[in-house]
């Protein structure tokens, strides 16, 4: 075997050795790749999940107090309308009543008109509202206050629903 020939073979030898140990680096590469991908699959579904049964604490939570919210709300919308009945029944029958006022109501006021802020003016001496009519403005009126009350609800929710999330 000549210099050249040995020469070759040692070269083919070499180039060998080295695309063998290029291909096991990429195995091992892709291995360690793979494992350290599925490594971060798993920490991220832990984190998750770990999130996951934070939120749902919180939202048990924030359930919970709105729950008691909700409740003493039905208990107060409750009374309301027991006293709504009442009032209705107490104008029906005449032992109240409601009265018009005697002198026309002024829809605008200036500066320098101050009766306004002093108080409303005795009632007493315009005359009476049917009791009918009585009862149904009574009604009408307690209407007014329910949507009132149920729009503060609905706002103390939010607020309530918005300070959880800026947590």
């Amino acid at each position: 075997m000549t210099s050249i020939e040995k020469l070759l073979i040692g070269a083919i030898v070499l180039i060998g050795l080295a695309l063998f140990g290029w291909l096991s680096l990429l195995d091992y590469g892709a291995e360690r790749y793979d494992e350290g991908f599925e490594a971060a699959i798993n920490i991220g579904k832990q984190r998750r999940d770990a999130d996951a049964e934070i939120n749902r604490k919180t939202e048990m939570d924030l359930r919970a107090q709105l729950g008691i919210k909700d409740a003493a709300a039905f208990k107060k919308e409750k009374h309301h309308a027991q006293s709504l009945a009442a009032a209705q029944r107490r104008h029906l029958t005449g032992t109240d009543s409601l009265r018009c006022p005697a002198r026309p109501v002024s829809t605008t006021t200036t500066a320098v008109d101050r009766s306004v802020a002093s108080g409303p003016a005795a009632d007493d001496d315009g005359p009476e509202l049917v009791p009918e009519a009585a009862a149904d403005l009574v009604g009408i009126a307690s209407d007014v206050e329910r949507l009132v009350r149920q729009y503060d609800r609905v706002v103390e929710r939010f607020e309530a629903c918005r300070a959880v999330n800026s947590k």
